[in-house]
Order: structure tokens, then sequence, then C-alpha cells
């Protein structure tokens, strides 16, 4: 739970949330129930918002590089994904953050973080700006450098004491995470959480080098410096060449991690 300072006429209020932690196979129906599944048993457990990791319909493709026939998987917003999550967050009265590999037009495509509110109705969205192009991350083929800028989406989460709760919400995605510029931003924006679904595990290239405490430490730095809550939603398991190290978690203003996931698939609450 997450103590929020809301509007100055507001009393403070905690904030429940929770973060899926998938492992992915090659069925995107498959996935997708998995997932609709795992929020619903998170919401059973008081969350108010849910977020699910990167790309959470299909395994880590970008791994592979330049799959032409993997380019046909983006899909429009509104599309198949985004509508079977704003239908599920309508239907719980939850916030959901996903992630979906988007098509924009022929040719142009984003990898791109997505919120609804409790209502079901698309808040916002944010595209991933930086795009790595690395062995195991050849995400350039892919993705285009995304467009949206960092704007923080205001987000209802339901009715307490007879008024309508609101947390300021920034989203970016995994690389994006890396870089204190992007946490600024959404900062000065004010944001009170700031939420990156992941896709991060080891380097196919070095396979002596594990990025894990770096990766949780930079977020944990952007938390302090910040003075905002930072969750990050990973995968896990093992796809082709990689392993996904999961941990997700979640840091407070003051870079302690108030909760954290292992390795296994489960939900960080």
């Amino acid at each position: 739970m997450l103590p929020m300072d809301g509007p100055a006429d507001l009393p403070p209020r905690t904030l429940r949330v929770a973060g899926v932690q998938m492992a992915m196979g090659d069925d995107p129906a498959a996935n997708l129930e998995r997932a609709v599944a795992l929020v619903r048993e998170a919401v059973a457990n008081g969350a108010e918002l849910v977020v699910l990791p990167e790309l959470f319909t299909r395994p880590y493709f970008p791994q592979h590089a330049q799959r032409p026939e993997y380019l046909a998987w983006a899909e429009p917003i509104p599309g198949p994904t985004t509508d079977a999550l704003g239908a599920l967050a309508g239907e719980l009265g939850v916030a959901v953050v996903g992630s979906v590999y988007e098509r924009a037009m022929a040719g142009l495509n984003y990898n791109t973080a997505i919120v609804f509110g409790p209502d079901g109705v698309l808040v916002g969205r944010t595209r991933k700006a930086h795009i790595p192009d690395d062995p195991g991350y050849a995400e350039k083929y892919y993705f285009a450098p995304g467009d949206s800028g960092y704007p923080v989406h205001g987000v209802r989460l339901g009715v307490g004491e007879g008024r309508e709760a609101w947390v300021a919400l920034g989203l970016a995605t995994c690389w994006d995470q890396w870089f204190p510029e992007v946490a600024r931003i959404l900062a000065l924006k004010g944001a009170e959480l700031i939420v990156y679904p992941t896709a991060i595990g080891s380097e196919p290239e070095y396979p002596t080098v594990d990025t894990h405490e770096a990766w949780r430490t930079v977020m944990r730095g952007h938390a302090v410096a910040n003075a905002a809550f930072v969750m990050a939603v990973n995968r896990v398991g093992r796809e082709g060449e990689m392993t996904f190290y999961g941990g997700s978690f979640v840091a407070d203003p003051m870079g302690v991690v108030i909760a954290e996931a292992g390795t296994d698939v489960g939900l960080l609450e």
C-alpha cells in the first residue's frame, strides 16, 4: 500500500497496487487469459491498480534480429489487447496498466504502455522512447522511438468516503527506466507514482553479467531524487537464449523497497 498525498482539500489516502509477474508462452490468447486471471486475483486481494509486464501477450520476440514476420504482430489502439484490458478494468472497477506492440500506421510500430481507468476507458498511452539495439535486445528493427513525450496521467481509482480518489501516474517502458531524465520529467509534471512495464534478464553475449542489482538500484535512485514512488514489473522464465529474472518491486520516496517479487510467476503486492 502506498501512502498518497492528494489535493489539499482531500485527506491523505493509501493506494493498493499489484504487479503481474508472468512467464509467456507462444500462444498470445493463452498469455492474455493468464494475465486476466492474475489481474482478477490481484483485485480479489484488494488491488486498486494492477500493472502488467512489457509486451505480455507474447514471448520477447525482439531477442531475434530482423524477423519480418513478427512485424505483423503489431496491432492498433484500440485493438484486441486494449479491448480486452479495457473490458477487464471496467468489469472489475480498477485501473489497469498494460503494454502493447502498437501499429500506428503501415510501417510505423511502437512499444506502448497504456492505462485504463476503472470505467474501462483508455486514460492515456506513453510510447517507449529509448530503443535498445544489442544482442538479445534487437528492438530497433521492431519499434520506432516514441513520439508521445512523457505525459502524466490522472487516473481515477474509485470512490472513498463518498469522494473519488486519483493518482498522478507516470508511465515509461523498460530501457526508459535507466535514464534519470525520464523520471525527472515525470516528477516535474507531478507524478506521484512512476510505473515501468519491463522485460529484462540475462545478457546472451555476456553470460557472466548480472544486471539485476544495477537495474533495481537505478530506479531506487529515481525514487529518492524525485520524491516519488517507483514500480517496475518484469517477466520471468526462459525464452530462447534469454532468462528473465523477475524481481518486480516497488520503492518508496526514500528508495526503500517496500514490496518485491522473486523469480517465479506470481503477484507483486
